[in-house]
């Protein structure tokens, strides 16, 4: 999901919120899970708006060993 519709579900969440409706009436309306929604109707507004979803930019996955043969192994298949 991109950051902006990421925002805009965050801020209508939390606006339906404020207006009476149940965490699971959202959840249905914005096509999240409850606990989502749960979360996003505690946050701030400055959390609200960033995204701390995924990899740090630069930092590359560390894997063991044994991960990657597990990997290639099924990559070959």
């Amino acid at each position: 999901m991109k950051k902006e519709l990421l925002i805009l579900k965050r801020k209508k969440a939390k606006e339906l919120h404020e207006k009476g409706f149940s965490n699971r009436k959202i959840a249905g309306h914005l096509l999240a899970s409850k606990d989502s929604v749960g979360k996003w109707v505690q946050m701030n507004d400055r959390r609200i708006a960033i995204d701390n979803r995924g990899w740090k930019k630069g930092k590359s996955r560390k894997y063991t060993p044994e991960a990657k043969q597990q990997i290639m192994k099924n990559i070959r298949i």
